[in-house]
């Protein structure tokens, strides 16, 4: 069931209310959401119902008036209170399914210059001893990497131009090859 009659509007601070009962303990984030805010902006929305009680968003909100926001860009939602509560519990759900993939975390890492601007979101780990002590030095350039023809099962698998597209690396852990699709690897990679 889409929402259609979602609005995005500047709603004052003093005007948004948190749900009573949020189900979610957010104590230990609101820290680092108010390092993110201050550091990037404020970037996502509050969700508010139409009497402007949070749906998502109370570790923002929070972080927001320690910083003395006057007013947050919030979506006023059309949900009905069944599923406003729904949502909240599912929103903050969400987040617990996801995983890192720490070979990309360790390549997007490699890239930023200065780093400890992160440190704060990664309190369990040292990134500088991650970066040093990590398995993915040992990851293949793309330009370096060995073409290999396969045979007529995998024919399928070459370019319109008869080029092999699956490509043969090391893998970083332990050595065994591993066959990608070197387009694919080239976007990871570069």
């Amino acid at each position: 069931m889409k929402n259609k009659k979602n609005k995005i509007e500047e709603v004052s601070l003093a005007r948004i209310k948190p749900y009573w009962r949020n189900p979610r303990n957010n104590s230990k984030s609101i820290e680092v959401v108010r390092q993110s805010i201050e550091k990037y902006g404020f970037n996502v929305p509050l969700v508010v119902d139409k009497n402007f009680v949070i749906i998502t968003g109370h570790s923002r909100y929070k972080a927001l008036i320690q910083l003395k926001y006057e007013s947050a860009l919030c979506i006023i939602s059309d949900m009905d209170e069944q599923m406003a509560k729904e949502y909240r519990i599912a929103d903050n759900k969400t987040s617990e399914f996801a995983t890192w993939e720490m070979d990309m975390l360790e390549q997007e890492l490699r890239e930023i210059k200065e780093r400890e601007n992160l440190q704060a979101f990664f309190p369990e780990i040292d990134l500088e001893s991650f970066l040093e002590n990590s398995v993915g030095q040992n990851i293949v350039p793309i330009d370096s990497v060995q073409i290999h023809k396969k045979d007529e099962a995998l024919s399928k698998q070459f370019d319109d131009d008869g080029q092999d597209k699956i490509v043969e690396i090391p893998c970083p852990h332990c050595g065994e090859p591993i066959f990608l699709d070197k387009y694919e690897l080239k976007d990871k990679l570069l």
